[in-house]
């Protein structure tokens, strides 16, 4: 048998396969052939080029770009959203939000403990952009305290839907976020209704962060309780270029306040770096070195970011 009639019997095999959409089940059937010849002759046509798959990229994403984010900082995924020319902070959160949504609906499983960072209008905008699963989750539990007292009700609304979403129990962080000493957070954080939702820190299956840069938001700011002046004063001297969980990182991704120096009531940078699953939604170029330290440290899993601040990330 020459290597045309191989070949002739490859490109029939193909043809019936890619252009005729026939199952190798009807293939075989047709030819008088095994359905396993059929499945090897596939795999040889493309291997000996008869058949070439091409993808075909819309212009809107950005695989390559995503790809060399990941192999840079050694992610193991980004997801970069077009924002077009000029966008606005609303823009970059809806886009993002709505990423991350789509994101958590295709990848939760029915076992996962999920977190979430309950203070950000990013996360707010992928929980609103969700709709109810039909899952059961283990639960999601709230990985930073409500900052003020408008804080306290938009982190225990955030939680609850998310948990409403997944048809599963919610476990809210009694407690601010910033306290007004350490003395005061160890003594909250020894209490038995802060103690049971920290304890369960260390289970979390998926944390759900933002990024923030060392400058308040205006959403915390208008909380009312976010640091004081001298403590930002302090946190830039030191080199501070972002929080996760309001626990700031300097530009390497190194905690800069030691325990007995930080006041905040949340998921540690420890324990984050520790999770398994750590998503992080976060845009604008104002957060990229915010952002960049945050990969540094090695805090992060999957980034869901904008084109621009994607772009920036890449550049040294």
């Amino acid at each position: 048998m020459s290597k045309q009639d191989e070949q002739r019997l490859l490109v029939k095999v193909a043809t019936l396969y890619y252009s005729e959409n026939k199952k190798q089940s009807e293939i075989a059937s047709l030819l008088h052939l095994s359905q396993s010849f059929v499945s090897r002759a596939l795999t040889r046509c493309q291997k000996e080029g008869l058949v070439k798959i091409t993808v075909v990229q819309p212009t809107n994403i950005f695989v390559q770009l995503e790809k060399a984010l990941e192999q840079q900082y050694g992610i193991r995924q980004a997801i970069v959203v077009d924002v077009g020319e000029d966008p606005s902070n609303a823009q970059i959160k809806h886009a993002i939000g709505s990423a991350a949504a789509h994101y958590m609906e295709t990848r939760i499983r029915p076992e996962d403990l999920i977190g979430i960072s309950s203070w950000s209008s990013t996360i707010r905008g992928m929980v609103d952009e969700m709709h109810p699963q039909n899952i059961r989750a283990a639960g999601v539990i709230q990985l930073l305290g409500g900052v003020g007292p408008n804080g306290n009700v938009q982190a225990t609304i955030l939680t609850q839907q998310l948990a409403a979403h997944l048809d599963c129990p919610a476990w809210l962080l009694p407690s601010q976020s910033i306290e007004h000493s350490v003395t005061e957070r160890a003594r909250l954080t020894n209490s038995p209704d802060v103690a049971a939702v920290v304890e369960k820190f260390a289970e979390v299956d998926i944390a759900i962060v933002g990024i923030g840069d060392l400058e308040p938001s205006q959403l915390l700011k208008n909380s009312g309780n976010y640091y004081t002046e001298d403590m930002l004063r302090l946190l830039s001297e030191r080199g501070a270029v972002g929080d996760i969980c309001l626990h700031y990182y300097d530009a390497a991704g190194n905690p800069v306040l030691t325990h007995d120096e930080d006041p905040v009531i949340g998921m540690e940078l420890a324990q984050i770096r520790a999770c398994n699953h750590v998503i992080a939604l976060a845009g604008g170029l104002e957060k990229r070195n915010a952002i960049r330290g945050a990969l540094q440290g090695n805090y992060i899993d999957v980034l869901i970011t904008d084109y621009p601040t994607a772009r920036s990330l890449l550049k040294a």
